[in-house]
């Protein structure tokens, strides 16, 4: 958030951001302009669809490219039954 301040430009925070509304909440604070997630993607390589899950986004599936949105909805919905 110093640095952001400080330097006038748009920052990125970036390690140990583990969730969604981890990252929303440094975003909406306004500690930084973007956020990086990318060692976190090697625990859960499906970050951007837990995060948008976790944010209550209503669907959360339109967070992925096509190709694995329609499979992962589609699975979801069976597993649902």
């Amino acid at each position: 958030q110093a640095v952001r301040l400080g330097a006038g430009i748009p920052t990125m925070a970036d390690g140990a951001i583990l969730d969604g509304p981890q990252a929303e909440k440094i975003l909406t604070e306004g500690k930084a302009d973007l956020v990086a997630i990318g060692r976190e993607l090697m625990v859960d390589p499906n970050w951007c669809l837990s995060a948008a899950v976790a944010l209550g986004v209503e669907n959360p599936f339109s967070v992925l490219p096509m190709p694995y949105s329609f499979y992962l909805e589609r699975r979801a919905k069976v597993l649902e039954r």
